[in-house]
Order: structure tokens, then sequence, then C-alpha cells
């Protein structure tokens, strides 16, 4: 299914105090479940659909993500990656969730100050942080619009499923010496037609560069 004009709505936005600043990092300006609207589908009851439309933010890609993940998880010792693991299982955050860990799990923003040491109080040292954090904003610079890719499973309800799309997001300013730079990372799962937890269909798939779909 091809669409190609939607409506990203973040969730809530707060305003974070980032005047005090402990090196390289990353402040958290709003994270939770961001929703597209404007989406042209419907997907049956007992059947699967697919959504393949060209967004209009920019963010990281899949990849991205996972290249950023690698190197984090990397760094953990073998307790905490597993922490991780199962939070991603049952986590809306998906593949996010180890970002959605480091600062404290529910809270919707964070100052520099706070992420870095949340991160530290994981047990990261001062040079692993920064080189995750010199890394983020590497990958920060090179987003583009990205489009989604994604499968609806609505094989488990006797309705069919349209509406809205919910996808977990995190975004904020990424910082080191070497600059800064704005950010949006997007969860590979979500869910369609209503928010997770209030029915709907679950949702799986990637955040990839743009192609042409024509």
């Amino acid at each position: 299914m091809k669409v190609t004009e939607i409506k990203f709505i973040t969730p809530r936005q707060q305003v974070v105090d980032v005047s005090r600043s402990s090196g390289a990092s990353f402040s958290i300006e709003a994270s939770g479940e961001g929703s597209f609207s404007g989406l042209n589908y419907s997907i049956p009851a007992h059947s699967t659909g697919k959504i393949l439309t060209k967004l209009n933010i920019m963010c990281m890609t899949s990849d991205n993500v996972k290249n950023l993940n690698s190197l984090a998880m990397g760094m953990l010792d073998a307790s905490a990656r597993e922490e991780v693991r199962e939070r991603e299982k049952i986590s809306t955050s998906a593949n996010l969730s180890i970002w959605s860990w480091f600062f404290g799990g529910s809270a919707a923003s964070a100052s520099y100050e706070k992420t870095r040491n949340t991160m530290k109080s994981k047990g990261l040292t001062n040079q692993q942080v920064d080189k995750i954090i010199d890394e983020f904003l590497k990958i920060a610079r090179t987003m583009s619009t990205t489009e989604l890719d994604l499968t609806i499973d609505n094989n488990q309800n006797n309705y069919s499923v349209s509406g809205d799309l919910f996808l977990y997001t995190v975004s904020g300013v990424v910082k080191t010496n070497k600059g800064t730079h704005q950010y949006r990372m997007l969860a590979d799962r979500g869910n369609a037609g209503a928010l997770p937890g209030e029915g709907g269909a679950p949702v799986s798939g990637r955040i990839i560069p743009i192609i042409d779909l024509n």
C-alpha cells in the first residue's frame, strides 16, 4: 500500500534544562507514542497488509539504530544486556529499548546531564559514553527523510483495522565538542488503529532510506 502524505504528531513534549552539561551527551525533548495520521489503509479481519510510505520528517533508519544499539550493547555487562533484551520483548519502545532503559524508562524528557549520568549508572565509563555519543552525533548528521516499510498483522482480530499508526519515538539534541545536532529515532514495532493495549493490530517492519516508489 503506497501513501505519500501523512502527518506525524510527536508525543508530549517538555522543555528541558540543558544549561548544565558534563561533556558529550544527548537531551531528550520527547519520548513516547508518536502517531501518524492521514494514512489511507484498511486491513480486513484475519489478514495482513503492508504500508510503504514516505515520511515528512527526518529520522534515523533502522540500520542506523541497529548500529548504535550494537555499539552500546557491546559495552554493557551480560546481566545488563539480558535486561535490555527482556525489555525489548515486551516494551512498546521495541528496538529503542536500550535508549529508554538508559534514561530511566517512561521519562518524557531529560537534560544532557541526566542522560549522561544515567548511562554511567548502568556501568558505562566516561570514555564509553563519549564513544557512543560521538557515533550518535555522526549518525544524526546523516539523517534524511525516510520511509516506513511496515506489515500490519490483523490475523487475530475479527474486525478490520484502519486509522492512525503509532510508533514509539525518541527525539532531542545530541552534542559533543565536534558539534550539536537534532535527532529522531522511531521504533520498528508499533500498533495500527489504536494505541498499544487499546485494540488495533501489531505492526512491525523497518525505517528505510527513501527509494524510488514508481
